[in-house]
């Protein structure tokens, strides 16, 4: 059963517009920002890894994927973060 906010159901991980737009509100949030678009850099707008490791949190407890910190060095932006989630957490292509 899903936490009670979130966007997970059953198990399932909703689809990439809602994801990206779900990350993009917990950016923002954790950032204390107005608003983000989808290619803005995590650490260009302030982010680090402290923050970083607050928004993988709520990432978690949203949509119920884990995103370690390495992911937010390798694909800081949204649109890459919402990627990452919707592969269910794991790299395209990759084994894990």
């Amino acid at each position: 059963m899903a936490e009670r906010g979130s966007l997970v159901a059953d198990g399932a991980v909703p689809s990439e517009p809602s994801v990206r737009e779900e990350i993009a509100r917990i950016i923002a949030e954790v950032l204390r920002l107005d608003d983000i678009a989808n290619d803005d850099d995590f650490f260009a707008l302030g982010g680090h890894s402290l923050t970083a490791s607050q928004v993988s949190s709520r990432i978690y407890r949203s949509l119920g994927v884990e995103v370690p910190l390495s992911v937010f060095f390798e694909r800081p932006t949204v649109l890459g973060l919402a990627e990452y989630v919707t592969a269910g957490g794991a790299a395209p292509g990759s084994a894990a």
